[in-house]
């Protein structure tokens, strides 16, 4: 990554950030004293080496590629962390390689549990390496290149939520092969996160490579969020980490979020420091949110689609009633999973929003079609006329093989026969469109 980019992303920023903005690595912050440690120092316990081997950085796939000489390691593009963003002298780790983007950690022969915000859609996942033991666990371990065995792609995306309203924040990918040799971690799968409990977290903090951190417990923990608040030396890139109750060793979380990571002071970026009860304090999605998507079916299944093409279904504007498109799936096997692709011609594809019906009636969101943000709105004036704008063709899919719906979830293991709709809504003024095609596939196990 550019050291522009890497900087924009991870380094200098004045605001909070929140689930929203979800495309980058998010800032955190050192409370007290910096207590991130290299799993090389004589600090480290070996119950926490053994903790941070099932722990693992995200990597643009790109950023690794065939040694030359070294048969079956890969190089890694990495940047010196210090001239990527502008440090200051004193700050530590500066001379390190950064190269990841996100943290994740094994729950599963081959299921790893990250932050929904670092893996929201297939084509994310498409791009992503997970690569284990990139740290230092000698002083002079060299990073850069890794033992291709170390590094596994993602094959599917079975949960994910980054829900604005609650501020859950989690994803669970199933790797393209199970990892030999390191041991799922455990999580608490009920009951609730107590303040004060002592915490330790494991992950790369600005894509450096693994430190652990402890010194650190829970400041808040509303039995009615998703998450609870605690003061983890975090920063971009922690990202996914695993949050370990300190005595126990069970996770008690993700990390997802929190206050900004660095300042910039006298022409260079200093770690933003605060006293161990100040500040926002860093948010950590709660593992009991994620544990109940574990429960994973190893079944066979099979797909079944339904596609219409060669439509031309007009939308109505600003209508909360939308249009509906049938599509009938024979098969009567219990769902799996589900995938809903639309294609549709609009001037305003910002405007439309796309919800599915099971056929025993049950309606599920999936989502806006696209970011209105992406898209340019003329202002609304007397003079303005929607149907001489530019139409946008555009292609979503949702679910299996697109976007992460969490919502799709509870359509798990009930009959697929019968009539799916689609549905299509416009949800302001103004603006005009078509359905242009529509496919549902519905993967279901085998009976």
């Amino acid at each position: 990554m550019p050291a522009r980019t890497l900087l924009s992303a991870l380094a200098i920023v004045s605001t909070v950030f929140t689930t929203a903005q979800a495309a980058n690595p998010r800032p955190e912050v050192v409370y007290g004293e910096d207590n991130r440690l290299d799993l090389h120092d004589a600090k480290v316990p070996e119950s926490w080496r053994l903790l941070a081997r099932s722990t693992a950085v995200l990597m643009e796939t790109s950023k690794l590629t065939p040694h030359a000489s070294r048969a079956g390691h890969l190089n890694v593009a990495s940047e010196n962390f210090g001239d990527a963003m502008q440090l200051c002298a004193d700050e530590p780790f500066r001379e390190q390689p950064t190269a990841g983007f996100c943290s994740g950690f094994l729950v599963g022969p081959d299921i790893l549990v990250t932050a929904g915000h670092c893996m929201t859609s297939q084509i994310r996942c498409d791009s992503t390496s997970f690569v284990f033991d990139f740290g230092y666990n000698e002083p002079t371990t060299d990073l850069s290149s890794v033992p291709s065995d170390n590094v596994f792609t993602c094959k599917s995306i079975i949960a994910q939520e980054v829900d604005d309203e609650t501020q859950s924040d989690f994803a669970i990918v199933r790797l393209d092969r199970p990892v030999a040799g390191r041991t799922p971690l455990q999580y608490k799968k009920q009951g609730a996160t107590k303040s004060d409990t002592k915490l330790l977290v494991i992950g790369h903090p600005s894509g450096l490579p693994t430190k652990v951190a402890g010194d650190a417990s829970v400041r808040n923990s509303n039995p009615d969020k998703p998450f609870f608040v605690a003061n983890l030396d975090t920063y971009g890139g922690n990202s996914g980490s695993a949050v370990f109750n300190e005595e126990t060793r069970e996770i008690e979380g993700i990390l997802v979020r929190g206050e900004r990571d660095f300042q910039y002071v006298n022409g260079c970026s200093k770690s933003n420091v605060c006293a161990q009860d100040a500040c926002r304090g860093e948010d950590v999605t709660k593992s009991t949110v994620f544990a109940e998507y574990l429960d994973i079916d190893e079944r066979p299944t099979e797909i079944h689609a339904a596609k219409i093409t060669g439509l031309a279904t007009p939308i109505p504007d600003n209508d909360p009633a939308g249009i509906t498109q049938d599509l009938n799936i024979l098969s009567s096997g219990e769902i799996a999973a589900i995938g809903v692709r639309v294609k549709i011609e609009h001037t305003y594809p910002g405007d439309l929003r796309v919800s599915m019906r099971h056929p025993n009636g049950t309606e599920v969101y999936l989502g806006a079609l696209g970011n209105s943000s992406h898209f340019s709105k003329p202002d609304d004036s007397p003079t303005d006329n929607p149907a001489s704008r530019p139409a946008t063709v555009i292609e979503r899919t949702f679910g299996m093989d697109g976007v992460a719906v969490k919502a799709l979830w509870q359509l798990r293991k009930l009959p697929a026969n019968g009539n799916w709709q689609v549905i299509i809504r416009d949800a302001a003024t103004s603006d005009l469109g078509t359905l242009q095609e529509v496919e549902l596939k519905v993967q279901t196990f085998i009976q």
